[in-house]
């Protein structure tokens, strides 16, 4: 998926995104949300199997203020794509059989992307406290 089609899919979210990073209870719940939509859909999201996991973790960090080197700006952007998918009401409906989890996997996909500097420097943050 190209970036300005992406950025188009995740628009109607980017507000609601902003609202939300703002609650660091609102970002944990939808990061479990994410995670729990994950696993139950891990067939179809494979490609995100091992990227996913360390965003979500990014996400529950950043909200409890334990990892403060993240940007608004980022926060914002994930909080972003997790809204999109946890949505049912996306580009692609979800009750498609594996073709609802394609705009879904492409918009994550566009996110670790994106911030993919950002989640290597949280892994890195990471292996560092363990």
């Amino acid at each position: 998926m190209s970036a300005p089609v992406a950025s188009r899919l995740l628009a109607p979210f980017r507000r609601r995104a902003e609202d939300t990073a703002r609650s660091p209870e609102r970002v944990k719940s939808l990061a479990r949300r994410a995670g729990d939509r994950m696993k139950r859909h891990s067939r179809a999201l494979r490609p995100l199997r091992e990227d996913m996991p360390a965003l979500l973790r990014l996400a529950k960090a950043w909200a409890r203020r334990d990892y403060t080197a993240l940007p608004w700006r980022a926060a914002v952007g994930i909080v972003a794509g997790l809204l999109y998918f946890v949505s049912p009401l996306d580009a692609v409906p979800d009750f498609l059989p594996f073709l609802g989890f394609i705009d879904d996997a492409a918009v994550l996909g566009f996110i670790l992307r994106a911030m993919e500097k950002d989640v290597h420097a949280f892994r890195e943050w990471e292996e560092a406290r363990a």
